[in-house]
């Protein structure tokens, strides 16, 4: 039935799109989360009726007249909110916008660092991320990120055999089994055991070197897709135009990609492969180590995942936006953007450890298997939101190196009687204006 719900929204938000009333009202993101939404809600209103081809119509039927009727009633608020809405920015068309009022407001505060106003940058980075459309871009860099794990997985699961002469079988087995789980926290249950599972024991068994080296060509086209998203982006964060030549640029998205996937494999073997390892007695017993090792590897390991996360975004916004900064530059959005992913990551792994979802038995009745179906569903929403977040998170950090470099130049331009890149603009059309006159 979740088929048919699904589909039955989708139909509704298609058709709806023929409407120019619709369509003069609500966008596409609009009409499909309305028809989706209703959907969800008839399915839980059915979800205690017995299964039956009677439920399945009535589901499907249900579901289309919810959606054309929420489509309707979100049409018509809006058509009874908008002139409203025009009439009141008609009256206040001279006023500050809301941003700018925030923005004076925090340029009073006198929280400062260092000379520099800490409130004033929060406030303008908040309202440039929003000019750039971050979450919009995020959201390029999440789909592309989702779509791209199945040949991660594929490649990891590959290489995995070449592991066995140094870690052994039992390691290598526990290794296979947190990939599989992992990939079942993003896809359905039965997809990743019996899809992707048996693929990865295959790939795990046979040691096909090619076949990883495929897969991992194809995520590195995929992922740098992610990273030429970040890099268009940041551009617009710093006012800059982007790079013209397109080699550059897809050699760029590779080289992020690159270094992402080292920093991840890295941060797995901290933080995945140590645990299995227990605490790092495995690796030390078979590298010859004493205890320094391991209580190094059991103390150091989080910090250094940190660090290794820093590292890597220090190196995304030194070299992806097409201006010239320095090092030193960089590490105040590497800084938010490590926090900002350290604290969706600690949301995310919060939720999977209270919303894991019971695999229900043979005996189980329909409601238990609805409840452990919408907890499947919210996984995999939540995995796709976490990627977003974080997405997000990293471009925030960014856009703050971005606001940080201006207010810099500006402050350095004022002080010379130079326009600063701000009023740059501003000064052009005065210059053309007074230049119009003068012809005159």
């Amino acid at each position: 039935m979740l088929v048919v719900l699904v589909l039955a929204g989708l139909a509704v938000a298609v058709a709806s799109r023929r409407v120019p009333w619709v369509r003069d009202r609500l966008p596409v993101p609009a009409t499909t989360i309305l028809a989706w939404t209703a959907a969800g809600v008839v399915g839980l209103a059915l979800a205690g009726v017995g299964e039956s081809a009677g439920r399945v119509v009535l589901a499907a039927a249900a579901a289309v007249a919810a959606g054309v009727l929420a489509i309707a009633a979100a049409g018509a608020l809006v058509g009874a909110v908008r002139p409203r809405v025009a009439r009141r920015r008609a009256r206040h068309a001279g006023d500050p916008s809301l941003a700018d009022r925030a923005v004076a407001l925090a340029d009073r505060h006198p929280l400062t660092v260092r000379g520099w106003g800490v409130a004033a940058l929060g406030v303008r980075s908040v309202v440039r991320a929003g000019e750039v459309r971050i979450t919009g871009l995020a959201a390029e860099m999440t789909y592309y990120a989702l779509i791209s794990l199945v040949p991660i997985a594929t490649a990891l699961g590959a290489s995995l055999g070449y592991l066995r002469p140094l870690l052994g079988d039992d390691e290598v087995e526990q290794i296979r089994a947190g990939v599989v789980d992992g990939l079942a926290t993003v896809f359905a249950q039965q997809v990743a055991s019996d899809v992707l599972a048996p693929l990865v024991d295959g790939l795990l068994d046979e040691q096909r070197g090619g076949f990883a080296l495929g897969a991992l060509l194809v995520t590195l086209y995929l992922a740098s897709r992610v990273f030429r998203a970040a890099v268009r982006a940041l551009d617009d964060a710093y006012r800059v135009a982007s790079r013209q030549n397109v080699v550059t640029q897809y050699l760029l998205g590779f080289a992020f990609t690159v270094g992402a996937l080292v920093t991840l494999v890295t941060v797995l073997l901290l933080v995945v492969v140590g645990p299995l390892l227990g605490g790092g007695e495995g690796i030390a017993t078979r590298l010859g180590l004493g205890d320094a090792f391991r209580a190094a590897w059991s103390v150091l390991r989080w910090p250094a995942v940190l660090a290794l996360g820093g590292a890597f975004l220090t190196l995304l916004y030194r070299y992806a936006p097409n201006v010239v900064s320095t090092w030193r530059r960089c590490l105040p959005g590497a800084v938010v953007g490590t926090l900002g992913v350290l604290l969706v990551s600690s949301g995310f792994v919060a939720y999977v450890a209270v919303a894991v979802p019971e695999t229900p038995g043979a005996d189980a009745g329909s409601a238990a298997v609805v409840r452990a179906a919408a907890q499947m569903l919210g996984l995999v929403l939540a995995g796709a939101l976490w990627i977003w977040l974080s997405s997000i998170a990293v471009l925030l950090g960014g856009v703050l190196n971005a606001e940080v470099d201006a207010a810099r130049t500006q402050g350095r331009r004022a002080r010379d009687g130079s326009p600063g890149r701000r009023d740059a603009g501003r000064d052009r059309q005065g210059a053309e204006e007074l230049r119009d006159e003068v012809v005159t």
